[in-house]
């Protein structure tokens, strides 16, 4: 049903229509280069170089991408990398960029600083002329930069960079963003350089996090973040500047932090002009481009640090520039956050970025993808999300769905003579309908929706072991005294009914006892199970276990073994899986289906939603008890929900010596050009630079011979 008429085609669709094409969009020209980095904190695009910190040699190293083999810049002894000598210890880099007809641009400039520093180093981005032409002192501790180039000929760079506290002369009362004008490289010196001004004062106890420079002239973004908890805490701000026209301090156009749903923002990125590929306009009306223009989204990595006790605040969000609305992504709701395992260490949004966008069914290829997001995390994995439609890759052309099957103890497929197993064991969603024109007619549609559905694993255990009720030891001086544990869950509770199994070391009593009375739990909170008579021939066997059984015979437990409920068999009896929407299908908000209360019997059907607004729990039961006498003891229906969603997310297979990645455990921010299908990670495990291959990378697998070391 997911990709049938009824469905919006969707971007990921029309992005694959150059599938065949796996590997020809690739220019790359692979090699491991050594300019023996040390201290790869971070790297940063500026044209055709990457300019990366070697914080422990207190200089820059430049990788050349047009250099054929790619390798580092070389000094004037051709046998060793150019060292670019800056400020100790540099750790963070930006550069100036700029917006051409809606094409960012880099300017003549590279910018270092340093944590705990009070300067700035200006590097001459020009591969001409790879040096450090000035450094500014800035009078407080640096916390974030950002610069724009030259806005015509002869125009100067503007830096901007945020201090936790205020310069002498500076007038603000906490910390201060400043605005420092540089003229071009060859002019430039402490004579030529104008003192630097301030553009914005922050509040009390609130700190700059990062800045972004907007593509419209004047305007920039500042994310803060709280630095005490005395009030009033707020966490932190996003706000859009603009600086006026005739120069002083820059007014706030936009609160922006309702957009990030109140989090703070660590991280901040935005994008040039580009095409995007709408819906299939045969199927939705749409046009079937659109022009997203310069700036129009700004996407920020949520600050997990400043969120205190709050609800979760991680990954990455989107707001419109224009209005500082939270976006919405391709089903027209609004985007959920992108995760990653662990927490985002970096983030690169590239226009026209290459990948390999194959299927599940094996179809698919390289495809160009208008804005590709691409995030690193903590966790050694890199996640891609399609940043045009503000929602994560879906590689999967299935919808969700459910399977069962009957397993033995061994966990080996067995045939008990059960013929419709989904007749036996139900799993669904359901929601019931009324008909618009007859409220006297219902109808009840079950089926799983996908988006609300997380791939899991349950197991239905006949007469199985209560997770907490067994290998029990037995007061062998009280040879009937059961005592257990009493659940706070009635549901997990034993019963009458229920077989008390008797063991011993390599021995397990031939008789089961059954549970006659359960008595009410003492002071300590546990509840005697009185039993039939015990065999003499087991009176002696030091453990015990209890069992379903009775008119309960099943138990259902999660894959991790967690008993979840124990009264799942019968007309009303039934477990729930509380559901939301993770994922946003491209119909969530367009696709319909038809129902009728009577199918294929006149009056006709209705239509109604696809997805329903809030998705139904989950259901499952055992519907025909009788089952149970074709089942053997620990017999298990094995129930697998596929949630019909495939994310781009794929790590570095550090296992393997003959990859030499062992070190590449811990990425860090990341870089890539526009048009291009090669990324690249700094890696201060490794002290290194990893070239991603994103035109060949495998999904959902460590990869090796796709990535190139430059160290």
């Amino acid at each position: 049903m997911k990709r049938s008429a009824l469905f919006p085609r969707g971007t990921l669709a029309a992005l694959l229509a150059c599938a065949g094409l796996s590997g020809a969009c690739s220019d790359s020209a692979v090699t491991t280069g050594v300019a023996g980095l040390s201290g790869t904190y971070d790297l940063v695009l500026s044209n055709d170089l990457i300019f990366v910190t070697s914080s422990d040699d207190d200089d820059l190293r430049v990788l050349d991408l047009k250099a054929d083999p790619r390798d580092f810049v070389p000094a004037p002894n051709p046998l060793q990398a150019l060292s670019v000598p800056v400020l100790e210890r540099p750790d963070a880099l930006t550069r100036d960029v700029a917006y051409v007809d809606g094409a960012d641009v880099s300017g003549p400039y590279v910018y270092a600083r340093s944590s705990g520093s009070q300067e700035i180093s200006v590097v001459a981005a020009e591969r001409t002329r790879l040096v450090e032409v000035d450094r500014l002192p800035t009078g407080g501790l640096v916390t974030a930069f950002a610069a724009r180039a030259p806005a015509g000929e002869g125009a100067p760079s503007v830096l901007y960079y945020a201090l936790q506290t205020p310069p002498a002369g500076v007038t603000c009362t906490a910390a201060v963003v400043m605005r420092q004008e540089l003229p071009g490289p060859d002019v430039l010196t402490e004579a030529t350089r104008p003192a630097a001004t301030p553009v914005f004062c922050l509040n009390p106890r609130e700190s700059a996090a990062a800045l972004l420079v907007m593509p419209q002239a004047g305007q920039l973004v500042l994310a803060t973040r709280n630095t005490t908890n005395l009030p009033p805490a707020l966490p932190g701000r996003t706000l859009l500047l603009t600086e006026p026209a005739g120069g002083g301090l820059a007014s706030v156009t936009m609160d922006l932090s309702a957009g990030f749903d109140g989090s703070p923002v660590r991280l901040l990125a935005t994008h040039p002009r580009v095409t995007r590929v709408a819906d299939d306009p045969a199927t939705t009306g749409v046009d079937e481009t659109e022009i997203l223009t310069a700036g129009q989204f700004i996407y920020g990595v949520r600050d997990e640090a400043a969120c205190g006790a709050g609800p979760l605040c991680s990954g990455v969000l989107a707001v419109e520039s224009a209005t500082g609305a939270h976006a919405k992504d391709l089903s027209g709701a609004p985007m959920l956050p992108i995760t990653v395992p662990g927490l985002p260490t970096g983030l690169a949004i590239v226009p026209e970025g290459q990948v390999r966008l194959v299927l599940t069914n094996g179809t698919g290829g390289v495809a160009t993808v208008p804005l590709l997001g691409i995030l690193p995390s903590s966790t050694g994995t890199i996640t891609l999300f399609n940043a045009s439609d503000r929602r994560m890759f879906d590689l999967n052309p299935d919808g969700a769905s459910a399977a069962v099957e009957v397993r033995n103890v061994a966990e080996q497929v067995v045939d008990r003579g059960v013929t419709d197993i989904n007749s036996v064991v139900n799993v669904e969603q359901t929601v019931e309908y009324v008909n618009p024109t007859d409220p006297s007619r219902r109808a009840v549609r079950k089926t799983l929706f996908e988006g609300s559905v997380i791939s899991s694993t349950y197991r239905i255990v006949y007469q199985g072991f209560f997770p907490t009720m067994a290998s029990l030891d037995r007061d062998l001086a009280a040879p009937d005294l059961f005592e257990v544990e009493q659940p706070t869950d009635p549901r997990q509770r034993a019963a009458i009914g229920d077989i008390i199994e008797l063991q011993g070391d390599d021995v397990v009593c031939g008789t089961d006892l059954v549970v006659t009375d359960v008595q009410p739990p003492n002071t300590a909170g546990r509840v005697r199970l009185v039993t039939t008579a015990i065999p003499e021939t087991c009176a002696a066997l030091p453990r015990f276990s209890v069992r379903a059984g009775g008119d309960q015979p099943f138990i259902l437990i999660d894959n991790a073994g967690t008993l979840l409920a124990r009264d799942i068999t019968g007309a009303t009896a039934e477990y729930r899986i509380p559901t939301s929407y993770y994922f946003h299908p491209a119909g969530l908000r367009t696709a319909t289906v038809e129902v009728d209360d009577v199918p294929n019997v006149p009056p006709p059907a209705w239509t109604v939603p696809a997805f329903p607004e809030t998705p139904p729990d989950i259901v499952i039961r055992v519907a025909v008890p009788s089952v149970a006498g074709r089942l053997t003891r620990g017999d298990r229906f094995v129930v697998t929900l596929d949630s019909g969603i495939r994310t781009h997310t794929f790590g570095v297979n550090t296992k393997d010596p003959d990859f030499g990645l062992t070190l590449y455990t811990l990425p860090g921010p990341v870089v890539a050009a526009p048009g291009s299908d090669l990324a690249y990670i700094a890696y201060p495990s490794a002290d290194g630079i990893l070239q991603v291959n994103l035109g060949a990378v495998v999904d959902n697998a460590l990869n090796g011979i796709q990535l190139d070391r430059f160290e």
